[in-house]
């Protein structure tokens, strides 16, 4: 594989009240203020359950990704899908983006909302998130399912390719509306992602906030250096479901994740497969969900 693909592998890789309205997607929004009313959540939930699952979604995008889990899984679990803050509609009182900062939010949620049994399910960026917090060892959660995520642990770079890399930000700072769906276009897809899926990324990646798409990403590359140090922390049994357009590096897991880990893969998908193919997604997801019980 050329340097050019690896390095586009690897920043993918990186990467209170309530009130109701109807989304056009026909999901019901709701909203909750937490941490000290800073910051506002929008969120879905759907169905019942002595299990909660909670999905949080990957960079530049929102929850409205999840709708096909929501609706599947709502059968049997209580299942809610959040916007993180400055993505989709949720906000927040404040200029850091760090994963740090959105794990406090997601505990915040949990705790506000009084969620039992929870599984974190993050996709993307979310994986670090989902990781940090997990690291906290809130008692309320039970379990961690990371989506297309942790895939590089261990995998050294040149640094032709480092620099490649570096030449990037700029770029995406100086031009974010234009950059990010060029670099969605060269890397996230797969020759069979549907034309559907590939404009609907890439016209969310060219509307976000480009001062919060921009930190986000360093903020989470910076946090990512740090992956294998942190896995070795984790007090949970890592599972991942990953598409197979760059292979998951197993034996780094291995050498960091002291409570093991699972690698399910769903073939022929780009970097959305809860949204290129969510019925294989869901079943993958619902032997995983078993597994753990």
């Amino acid at each position: 594989m050329n340097t050019k693909a690896i390095l586009l592998i690897v920043i993918a890789s990186l990467l209170g009240s309530a009130s109701e309205a109807q989304t056009a997607k026909g999901m019901t929004a709701k909203q909750v203020t937490i941490r000290d009313k800073q910051v506002e959540i929008n969120y879905f939930q759907q169905g019942q359950g002595d299990t909660t699952l909670l999905f949080l979604h990957g960079w530049c995008i929102d929850a409205t990704y999840w709708k096909n889990q929501v609706d599947y899984f709502s059968k049997t679990y209580n299942v809610y899908a959040i916007d993180l803050p400055g993505f989709g509609k949720s906000k927040a009182e404040r200029t850091n983006w760090t994963i740090e900062e959105y794990a406090h939010d997601v505990t915040a949620f949990i705790d506000t909302m009084n969620l039992k049994n929870v599984v974190i399910i993050g996709h993307s960026m979310a994986g670090e998130i989902m990781l940090q917090t997990a690291l906290t060892n809130n008692p309320n959660i039970v379990g961690v399912v990371g989506v297309d995520n942790f895939k590089l642990i261990d995998v050294a770079f040149t640094p032709e390719q480092i620099k490649q890399m570096n030449d990037f930000f700029p770029m995406l700072e100086k031009d974010f509306k234009n950059a990010a769906p060029v670099y969605a276009d060269l890397m996230l897809f797969h020759p069979t992602t549907s034309k559907e899926v590939k404009d609907r990324v890439k016209t969310d990646f060219a509307n976000s906030d480009s001062v919060i798409g921009y930190g986000t990403i360093m903020t989470q590359m910076q946090y990512a250096s740090t992956d294998a140090q942190r896995l070795e922390q984790l007090n949970y049994k890592l599972y991942l479901i990953n598409s197979d357009g760059f292979p998951t590096n197993e034996t780094g897991l291995k050498n960091h994740c002291k409570n093991s880990f699972q690698v399910e893969t769903i073939a022929a998908t780009g970097h959305y497969p809860m949204i290129e193919k969510p019925t294989e997604f869901n079943l993958i997801l619902e032997k995983v969900l078993i597994s753990m019980k």
